[in-house]
């Protein structure tokens, strides 16, 4: 993605977050990775440019549940050709990622 000084906007896609989004939530805690795929694609198809993912919540293990979705769409080219925002108030969360396997990194 490329953003100029003449770029007025930037479409962040927020609805792969379990504290923001209660269908993707359940669809984290129901191991429905699958559905959750399917949120970020339409997302993109939507016309995101940057997908924010946030795994922050007590009722699932974050770490795992972030690691593994991050790992999903790096093999979905419609969702790995943009880039990743990791958006976490947990420094536990994100820690396990692989980070060198995102785009941009």
């Amino acid at each position: 993605m490329l953003a100029f000084e003449e770029s007025n906007f930037i479409n962040i896609g927020e609805r792969c977050n379990v504290a923001g989004s209660t269908v993707f939530k359940k669809h984290i805690q129901n191991d429905n990775f699958a559905a959750a795929l399917e949120i970020a694609k339409k997302q993109i198809s939507e016309g995101a440019q940057v997908l924010d993912l946030n795994f922050d919540d007590g009722m699932i293990d974050g770490p795992a549940a972030m690691a593994h979705f991050v790992n999903l769409i790096t093999c979905e080219p419609d969702i790995s050709r943009v880039p990743i925002c990791i958006d976490s108030s947990d420094f536990q969360v994100p820690q396990p990622l692989h980070v060198d396997h995102l785009l941009g990194t």
